[in-house]
């Protein structure tokens, strides 16, 4: 027999429900990979530069191992490296003034 118009529209309206739900499921798993997705974004910008210090601090090893044979002598190269960086920093910032 065929379906009456009631249950017709009761399954029409089941499905309703049905799909509404799954909407609201589909917009909070969005969210959560939106989320997911700028955090990661953020992470990799993080790696990122921490990767560009890890570089510039192998060549400044690079370049202090050139300018000493000894332990002692790079470490006191470095100082002086660092207070003439300090000293450019403050020349810099009196310029700026």
């Amino acid at each position: 027999m065929a379906e009456s118009l009631l249950q017709i529209l009761q399954k029409l309206k089941d499905a309703q429900s049905g799909l509404r739900q799954e909407l609201e499921n589909l917009r909070q798993r969005n969210k959560e990979l939106e989320e997911e997705a700028l955090n990661a974004r953020r992470d990799a910008e993080e790696a990122d530069k921490r990767r560009e210090e890890a570089l510039l601090e192998v060549e400044y090893l690079k370049v202090s191992h050139r300018l000493a044979d000894s332990p002692d002598t790079i470490v006191e190269t470095r100082r002086m490296i660092a207070g003439l960086i300090r000293n450019i920093d403050r020349c810099i910032a009196m310029l700026k003034e």
